[in-house]
């Protein structure tokens, strides 16, 4: 998120934005207090005095000690609010904690998210790490996504806290429901009112954490667990491959009920299923290329030469080609979003036109790649193998240009049909294909435009 922040503060100060601060080291004094928003870039920087209105900051090293009568905006390696703030806080970073107190909602992702302090709103957090420490007080509900959550004895949530995460210790008071899915569920605590999760058993829950948390972890066996201190004062519903283990001293005062989860058993494939999915992909292939070659053929014969005569560049060309169109989607959404923003800082009218603009932008990427590799792609294998195929039966391909490329697509519909073997291919070809396609587009662009027209279409 800091990637995104940063070059949007870099844009609001060249349209003049006040009070903005780039620097090394930035630090509002205790005494001091600052009118209007305040953006912030540098290496650390330290927020002890007042501001009237928003935070925007993005550094190494964030520490809000003072007091926003706003909202805040943060990102960076290691975040601490110590605090206040009268608004709400927007969070990222590889650490992230709350000692302080927020008086609107709480939306923080990173590597580890600690709340050690009041929200008087909604929680929003996500997380490979999530703990909410003894101090935490959060009046409203709480929604937790991550690896790992976990809750001290002494906290609270005064609402509903709503879990999807790998396992989850709740050791703390929850004052209205607990819903959720996890692999394995430890309850310590007390509930409010009811529990209705789903959980899964050691077959379906393996943890897997990145190869240093900022966090310790704790141990939470797959399945659900309630201790000799637990506490649900309504239903318990759960949903689960094995049944509960309730220790002795738990208490639940509604009623229990598990739904068993069945093992999961693949559905089988009919091969009349089979049969008919290729033909239809064989008919779908076949018209599609059959288009092709009659409207642009030397466009078609290019990339399949292209193909032939060069594979293993053509083929690395490709695995290169895929990896940059994913690059380019990134590039598309980040500026956009930047763009956005920014517009909406300045220039409100043509926010949301950009917006359209860009997403369509990123749309008709996709779509166009998609396409490519699911319809023209195995029209220039098809075209490969059946000119190969020709020659060595010793066929006149020269005669009809269709005959070839219809051999070529019963064969490629036949072999991808082949378990496992088919979808190897299936990868190779898009690969292929797509390396073909760059190989045609550098070479267009080098020739001049009326060539290019006519390498086309012929």
């Amino acid at each position: 998120m800091a990637l995104v922040i940063t070059p949007l503060l870099l844009a609001v100060s060249a349209v003049g934005a006040p009070n903005f601060v780039t620097q090394d080291q930035i630090t509002v004094g205790a005494t001091e207090v600052i009118q209007g928003n305040y953006y912030a870039t540098g290496d650390r920087i330290t927020v002890d005095g007042t501001l009237k209105d928003n935070l925007f900051a993005a550094g190494d090293t964030i520490q809000l000690s003072g007091t926003v009568e706003k909202d805040v905006y943060l990102a960076g390696d290691e975040i601490t609010i110590d605090g206040t703030v009268k608004g709400d806080a927007i969070l990222a970073g590889a650490l992230v904690a709350l000692n302080g107190s927020v008086e609107g909602d709480l939306i923080a992702a990173g590597q580890a998210v600690v709340v050690n302090g009041t929200v008087q709103d909604d929680v929003r957090i996500a997380g490979e790490a999530l703990l909410l420490k003894n101090q935490a007080r959060v009046k409203d509900d709480m929604i937790a996504a991550g690896l790992s959550l976990e809750s001290q004895p002494q906290t609270s949530i005064g609402g509903t806290l709503t879990v999807a995460s790998g396992q989850a210790l709740l050791a703390g008071t929850v004052d209205q429901d607990v819903v959720g899915g996890m692999g394995g569920l430890t309850l310590e605590g007390t509930v409010g009112q009811d529990v209705a999760v789903t959980v899964g058993d050691n077959q379906t829950w393996k943890p897997i954490f990145g190869p240093s948390p900022r966090l310790k972890i704790p141990d939470v066996p797959a399945g659900l667990t309630l201790t000799d201190s637990a506490q649900v004062k309504g239903r318990l519903t759960y949903k689960s491959p094995t049944t509960a283990s309730l220790k002795d001293g738990s208490q639940v005062t509604g009623k229990i009920t598990h739904q068993p989860i069945p093992e999961w058993e693949p559905t089988p494939v009919k091969p009349t299923n089979i049969v008919l999915d290729q033909l239809q992909r064989l008919l779908t292939i076949g018209l599609v290329g059959c288009a092709m070659l009659w409207a642009f053929p030397k466009w078609t014969e290019g990339l399949t030469q292209n193909i032939q005569t060069r594979p293993l560049r053509t083929l690395g060309w490709g695995i290169v080609t895929s990896v940059l169109v994913g690059v380019a989607s990134v590039v598309i959404a980040v500026l956009t979003i930047l763009a956005f923003i920014v517009l909406i800082l300045t220039l409100q009218g043509l926010a949301w036109p950009i917006l359209g603009v860009g997403t369509l932008a990123n749309l008709a990427l996709w779509v166009g790649i998609g396409s490519f590799v699911s319809l023209i792609a195995p029209v220039l294998i098809s075209n490969l193998g059946g000119r190969w195929l020709c020659s060595q039966f010793n066929l006149n391909k020269t005669a009809n240009r269709f005959i070839p490329f219809l051999m070529g697509v019963v064969v490629l519909m036949l072999i991808t049909a082949i378990p496992l073997i088919g979808g190897i291919i299936s990868i190779v070809i898009i690969f292929l294909s797509l390396g073909a396609l760059w190989n045609w587009g550098r070479s267009r662009w080098a020739k001049p435009p009326l060539q290019a027209q006519e390498a086309l279409v012929g």
